[in-house]
């Protein structure tokens, strides 16, 4: 049994019971503000951290679907699109163990990532239209990462427009390839 949340949960009230309340009468303002700071913190970090699997799940979809997308491009070349169907189709497998951890989901992502950055590397070299193409591809990718960091973060307060924030569940459902 993982006792992460209830360790993080009890750290929560003791800030909330005990530090709090003892800096407060103390008269302690900036000691006050920064025992809020890590209050803060770890109930975020207490609400979080049974979804960190979900999270990396959803942005290994989304980072499937982004190769994909590279691979069909007509800026990529055959053994591109080869390597990168090679990678997608090991790391859909990956994700569909239900074994697969968090970490699992973090190598999934990593070696992802690492093919997303070759084809970028190679796109300096093509026509522009080409290297418009993969600049596109990458940033619409790139705007539905937004989203979910959008969303992962809200609970902090610091999103300029909270309404405008998707809803956590959903994105993580969908693996924000939407």
């Amino acid at each position: 049994m993982d006792y992460t949340t209830i360790t993080l949960k009890a750290a929560a009230k003791a800030m909330e019971d005990a530090v709090l309340p003892a800096l407060s009468a103390a008269g302690e303002q900036q000691a006050l503000e920064q025992a809020h700071l890590v209050w803060d913190a770890i109930r975020f970090v207490a609400d979080r951290v049974d979804l960190v699997a979900a999270r990396r799940r959803a942005e290994a979809i989304a980072l499937i679907d982004l190769v994909g997308r590279l691979a069909e491009l007509d800026a990529v070349d055959d053994a591109t699109t080869a390597r990168l169907g090679g990678i997608r189709s090991a790391a859909m497998a990956r994700i569909a163990d239900p074994e697969t951890t968090a970490e699992g989901y973090a190598v999934v992502i990593a070696g992802l990532g690492d093919e997303v950055t070759a084809v970028l590397r190679t796109a300096d070299q093509l026509a522009p239209a080409q290297r418009a193409g993969v600049e596109r591809t990458v940033l619409a990718h790139a705007l539905r990462r937004l989203e979910l960091d959008r969303s992962w973060l809200l609970p902090l307060g610091f999103d300029p427009d909270p309404a405008g924030v998707p809803e956590l569940a959903g994105l993580l459902a969908a693996g924000t390839t939407g």
